[in-house]
């Protein structure tokens, strides 16, 4: 699965018109009891932060390939949208376009099928972790410690190019539609995260435009009714919808 998104100014025209709000936008619960929740300004903010690392430290430019090898997390989510805000194209570990990628964005930055000539950035999915945990290995740069010191704004550049999404082999989805499809507002829509990142994507974009929020459970989180009742869901999250 892959999305070559083209034009960083369909992010802006996502998020600029939250980056005000103090509204919940996306709202995260992990396995080991913590709670993050994101407005639209914080969320932007860290969008805009990520963006400015993908530009300082790996150059990211226009169709250059990242591979995406993290699960649905609000951590992922906000990397995604960062790297789109340059027109990167993202893949998942196991697309063909792999190998042509110029940065591998994962919790294994020592797996040893990261091709070698790869950059890495290692993001380690713990909500409140100031660093990453684990081995680094010799060359990835760590996104938990580095990131907090990019600007919190964000100024993409006209990118040209084709405006097209890349959904699997057969599947493709023009860049602008993908951007602008309109859904049905369902006000907060319960998520449970494990599912693959690209996949869930074009639902989180189509539904953020929409004005939906989300609140986003790890694996091992039960959607109690007092937490139901507490975020206010009004859906649970369904691709066919």
């Amino acid at each position: 699965m892959s999305f070559n998104l083209i034009s960083g100014t369909f992010v802006e025209n996502l998020l600029a018109p939250h980056r005000a709000s103090a509204s919940p936008w996306l709202t995260w619960y992990g396995a080991s009891g913590e709670r993050i929740e994101l407005s639209g300004r914080v969320f932007d903010n860290w969008v805009a932060k990520s963006a400015n690392l993908l530009a300082d430290s790996f150059d990211l430019e226009e169709d250059q390939v990242v591979v995406v090898d993290l699960p649905t997390h609000w951590k992922s989510l906000v990397l995604a949208l960062a790297s789109l805000h340059h027109g990167a194209t993202l893949v998942a570990p196991s697309h063909e376009r792999a190998a042509e990628a110029v940065l591998w964005v994962t919790a294994t930055p020592t797996d040893p099928g990261i091709p070698a000539s790869c950059e890495i950035l290692a993001v380690d999915p713990a909500a409140l972790a100031l660093s990453f945990g684990g081995d680094l290995g010799p060359v990835a740069e760590d996104f938990n410690a580095s990131v907090r010191s990019f600007g919190d704004q964000f100024f993409p550049s006209s990118v040209s190019g084709a405006a097209t999404a890349v959904a699997g082999d057969e599947h493709r989805i023009d860049l602008e539609t993908l951007f602008a499809t309109s859904a049905e507002a369902k006000g907060t829509i319960l998520v449970r995260a494990g599912l693959p990142i690209l996949e869930f994507l074009p639902y989180a974009i189509a539904q953020w435009a929409a004005g939906d929020a989300l609140v986003l459970l790890e694996d091992g989180v039960e959607a109690t009714e007092r937490l139901r009742e507490g975020e206010r869901i009004t859906a649970d999250y369904s691709p066919e919808a």
